[in-house]
């Protein structure tokens, strides 16, 4: 009798577990922007200037936006992002933050081509702890 208790105590843990991990699963939020494009562009930390080779871009329905420049470096940018319609293939980029969360600030502009990946990006940053300026202007091949 204890042992029929035990299981059926354990399959209902089991059941509830899965019910609230796939409610959990179904709210993260999913992009409505996934953009990436190969090309060729500069970054610029500070004095010190990269060439900028790929950008990533994942924009989601809650207006956040992750970006990721890959160069030497990989340097990943967090904000928000606006366009005026779902057609407009220019895109407004608020930064907010970077890696560490609320030490970017800044703004810039992401294009797209008619095929949905990135045409050009260009973002003017400051760092809020060092004061230096970040800066990206990249083309897509």
């Amino acid at each position: 009798m204890m042992k029929r208790k035990h299981f059926t105590i354990t399959v209902i843990t089991f059941c509830a577990l899965l019910i609230f991990g796939s409610v959990a699963f179904a709210q993260d939020p999913q992009p409505s922007l996934v953009a990436q494009a190969s090309g060729a562009g500069k970054i610029k930390l500070g004095k010190e200037e990269f060439n900028l080779n790929a950008v990533v871009v994942k924009g989601y329905q809650d207006g956040k936006v992750e970006i990721n420049l890959v160069s030497d470096i990989t340097v990943f940018i967090a904000g928000t992002w606006s366009r005026a319609s779902e057609n407009d293939k220019t895109i407004d980029l608020k930064i907010t933050g970077g890696s560490v969360s609320g030490n970017l600030q800044g703004g810039g502009k992401l294009t797209l081509a008619d095929d949905g990946k990135i045409s050009t990006l260009k973002l003017q940053v400051t760092n809020k702890v060092t004061k230096k300026l970040v800066s990206a202007d990249f083309t897509a091949r």
